[in-house]
């Protein structure tokens, strides 16, 4: 047996880059704090610029293409479709231009969808970001540490896991429609289609899944009332990762102290 592979399992879990390595609820705390400053100012410049934040981040620490491909839808359901409902439902004064002569761009309804979509792109942009740098199971691992049952993060961390493997087997059902020459792409009725009949296996793959699951969960003695080990070790916080959320945590406390005397101060 390799005992460097059964070494990696006794010291500290290693990851890729410095980013990927800290705490999964320092993470959570740092990109939570952001994402709330973008709901609280409400300003086109800082929400976009925090946008650019997130992507130039994304880029350092390798994550790019996963999270520009979320990103990107995000960007499309929440900004492009804010800024066209708010020139419906803001009136403006001052016109751009107008639309094929049915509807005028107002100034103020621009900077409203604008201050809006960015406010949501700032907060979701957060999320993302957390969600591809951190692994659930180190979350959970993180949160029974502080004294989350074990229970409880066994669920969650199995719902999410449920979501990624029902992706995979639909995948991998649709590639053996397509090996047996059934229809799988083209229009919108082709795809409908082809989706009922992948619904009966991946059912029963589920059911079958839950069984295993529940089998290596007694044989694992989880319900033992008794102290658990992990497979996994996380490092212990280091000052310089409390640093940065320290410093993370000031800055949303003086945005939202700055908030609050400009609505009732001034």
């Amino acid at each position: 047996m390799n005992q460097e592979f059964i070494n990696t399992f006794r010291d500290y879990q290693r990851f890729d880059n410095w980013f990927l390595g800290f705490n999964p609820l320092s993470k959570l705390n740092m990109f939570f704090a952001l994402g709330l400053t973008a709901m609280i100012v409400k300003d086109w410049r800082y929400g976009f610029s925090l946008c650019l934040f997130y992507c130039l981040l994304a880029i350092i620490i390798g994550k790019s293409k996963s999270f520009f491909k979320t990103f990107g839808v995000l960007v499309v359901l929440f900004g492009l479709f804010t800024l066209i409902i708010r020139q419906f439902s803001v009136h403006g004064s001052i016109v751009l231009f107008s639309v094929f002569g049915l509807f005028n761009v107002t100034y103020e309804a621009l900077i409203n969808g604008l201050d809006m979509a960015s406010s949501l792109l700032g907060f979701s942009g957060a999320l993302v970001l957390f969600f591809i740098t951190t692994e659930m199971r180190d979350l959970m691992h993180s949160l029974e540490k502080h004294g989350v049952s074990h229970t409880a993060s066994y669920v969650i961390l199995a719902s999410f896991q449920t979501m990624k493997d029902l992706k995979k087997n639909m995948d991998t059902i649709f590639e053996s429609q397509k090996a047996r020459g059934i229809e799988t792409e083209g229009n919108i009725k082709v795809r409908i289609k082809a989706f009922f009949p992948v619904l009966g296996p991946l059912i029963l793959g589920a059911i079958s899944s839950t069984e295993e699951k529940s089998i290596a969960m007694d044989a694992r003695a989880f319900s033992a009332k008794c102290k658990h080990t992990f497979l996994r070790e996380l490092k212990p916080v280091p000052a310089y990762e409390k640093a940065v959320v320290v410093l993370i945590d000031i800055f949303f406390a003086a945005v939202l102290g700055f908030k609050l005397y400009t609505m009732f101060v001034k």
